[in-house]
Formats: C-alpha cells, structure tokens, sequence
C-alpha cells in the first residue's frame, strides 16, 4: 500500500528467467549464474507488472505524455507534476495511518474506512448456460473501524431490495450508527472520520453531507469528518477484507443470497459482521436540504468537516495536510428570532422503497427455469 509508491515496476511481459536470458545474449562474457541473478534482483525496489493502487488516469496520462516528449524540459515538467500526484496519494495514506494510531489511543474518536464490494452473482452454477443467462446481483458494502477490535460490517443485499447509490451507502452508514453508538449525553465528546474514495455517485455527493449533518444533530457524534483519497490510488483496509471475501468465494457454491450471507460469515480467522440490508432500511436521506454555496464544488475537495459547535457551516480543505487552514462556508441559516438549532433535529425519514424491486422484464433469462430459480432466490432473501 504504502511502500508501493516508491516501488518501480517491469512490463508484465517479462519475467525474471526472461531478464537473465536477455543478460546473457548482451553480456556474453559474464559467468554469472542465475541465482546469483535472482539474487541481486531482490535486493532491488523492482517488481513485475503494475499494481492497481498505482494506477489512474492521472498516471496514465503522465505516461503517455512522457513517451511522446521530445525535450528533456518536456520530461522533467512532466516528471515533476507526476511526483506531485504521487506525493499527494502518499498523504492521504499517511493521513489514514496517523488517524487510525489516534484512534487506537483514544476511545472518543472512531475511524472507518466504507467502501462497496464488486457485484457478486447468484446463483454460480457451472454449467455453461449460466454465462448467458441472467444472475441476481448481490451487493456487499464494508464499514470497517480502524484502530479498535471490533470486526468489519458487511452490509448485504440485492438487486431486489434496493440499488447501490449515495442512498444506500448514506442509509448503510445510519443504520451501523445506531447499531454501535447511542446519542452521547452533554458535555460527552465523540469524533467520527470517514475514509472513502471519490465515487460521486456513493461517497463524495451531498447527501453524505447531509448524513454528517443529521448524526451531529442527532447526538451521536460532537464532530464528523470526511476524507477522501486521491483517485487510483484509492486502495483501503476494506480491500483487504474484499480479497478475503473473494477467495474463499473462488471455492463455495452460492445458490441464494442467504448463501452469500453464510460464505461471509464463515471466515475462521478473523469473523466479519453481516447486517441483511432490508427495504424498511433504507432511508430517503435528503440531499437538497442544505444550502448549496456558490463557489463550493465539493468533487474537487479533500477534506470536510461538521461540528455540533458551528452547525450551520461546513469546513473544507483542499488537501490533507494539517497546515492547511479551514474554509468555511455557511450551508444552512436559521430563521431569525429562532432558537438556534442543527439543520436536522428530526430522526425520522420516509423509506427510500416501499415494497421489493421488480426485477424488469427485458431483463429475464431465457430459460423459464432459470428465472424461476431466479426469483426464488429474491423470495428467500426478503
């Protein structure tokens, strides 16, 4: 993660038996043996291929660039504006690392890390038919704590319950709220700190800010914090936890979405927590209730913060760097002569779906046998 910023990587193409071939047709002379080859390769920052976290559209437009510069200015302006990218990806892990330590000394701050699993498909049959039929789409979304020992939530569902966007997210995170924490009584203090990546669509919208909003006037936390890390290099601890889930689903059988549910909780070294996601779960979280700003843009943020003290404004950093100050921008008003209150003081919103998702017609297997399975499946899980 960490360490692989400063790692070099080879073309997937070679291999180490490969190199020590190439070496010996250019240096005919040299007596050396290939595990005296082998050897001195591991001692270098060298690796083969080109890990995912070290990956982006930034990244890969430095390299083209590069490999279409003519001048040696060309090359270094380009090298200089890639390192820059790359230190600013670095922050944000060290960021991630710094916060999860405080979090370890301290019991009033909780970190987490929520990101959504890859679609997993039931039923996996075997047979071929099955690559061209319909599957039910089955999400799985992580909110993982940091710096305690509490184990990972997964929060399960499928297609037939609800879809996957800012208000399931929102409506996941609710949810993992009151199952852990109960409004603090005064003068308490508590500190949230949400690591995300910048998914406009789950993560970086502004019903997440509403959401921060809500659990500030609603007592549970004193300070929620948002912070987001630098697009494709966006590798955090839920990845570890989906690799995990992905092994071990490599080798089960999954007929239902129950069967998802089981394979998750049937890791023997380190349990997962699975809350089944219902449709009376998922809330309509508003995104519109908060002023919106002019000259705020949310997507080109790094850092946002709310606080019980100062409610009605929203403070942002362009970076995650602690010596950068805070801008603040008023993004709710009282009415005035009113009593002073957080923009939410209500606890309840309408359900986001009142009855199950019809799967579409256009969208049915061939097979009456297989979309009878299908639906099974979605009867099962509700």
């Amino acid at each position: 993660m960490k360490g692989d910023v400063h790692r070099e990587y080879l073309s997937p193409d070679l291999n180490l038996l490969r190199m020590y071939r190439l070496y010996k047709e250019k240096n005919t002379t040299s007596s050396a043996k290939f595990w005296v080859y082998r050897d001195i390769f591991k001692q270098q920052s060298l690796n083969f291929g080109q890990p995912r976290s070290d990956t982006c559209g930034k990244c890969d437009a430095f390299f083209t660039k590069m490999s279409a510069a003519t001048s040696e200015e060309e090359k270094r302006k380009i090298a200089v504006e890639s390192e820059l990218h790359h230190r600013k990806a670095e922050k944000a892990y060290t960021q991630l690392q710094s916060d999860t330590e405080w979090a370890k000394a301290n019991a009033d701050c909780h970190v987490i890390s929520v990101d959504l699993q890859g679609v997993m498909y039931t039923p996996n049959l075997t047979h071929s038919n099955v690559y061209y039929q319909r599957q039910l789409s089955n999400f799985n979304l992580c909110i993982q704590e940091l710096g305690k020992e509490d184990p990972a939530y997964m929060c399960v569902w499928h297609e037939g319950i609800a879809h996957r966007g800012s208000i399931e997210v929102a409506s996941c995170i609710l949810k993992w709220v009151k199952t852990k924490f109960t409004p603090l009584p005064k003068p308490e203090v508590r500190k949230l700190i949400i690591f995300s990546d910048r998914c406009c669509g789950q993560n970086n919208n502004w019903r997440m800010l509403n959401l921060m909003s809500m659990l500030i006037s609603m007592g549970y936390f004193t300070q929620v914090e948002q912070k987001f890390m630098v697009s494709g290099h966006s590798f955090l601890p839920c990845d570890r936890s989906f690799a995990t889930i992905e092994k071990r689903r490599k080798v089960s059988v999954l007929h239902t979405p129950d069967d998802v549910s089981k394979m998750i909780l049937a890791q023997p070294a380190k349990p997962f927590k699975v809350m089944r996601m219902q449709c009376e779960d998922f809330r309509h979280l508003p995104d519109s209730v908060l002023k919106r700003p002019a000259g705020l843009q949310i997507t080109s943020v790094r850092w946002l913060k709310v606080t019980v003290e100062d409610p009605w404004n929203l403070y942002a950093r362009q970076s995650h760097s602690l010596f950068e100050g805070w801008k603040s921008w008023l993004i709710s008003k009282p009415k005035q002569g009113a009593t002073p209150q957080p923009p939410y003081f209500a606890s309840h919103y309408p359900r986001a779906y009142e009855s199950p998702l019809p799967i579409k017609k256009k969208q049915v297997p061939r097979s009456d046998d297989h979309a009878q399975l299908l639906a099974s499946c979605c009867t099962l899980f509700l």
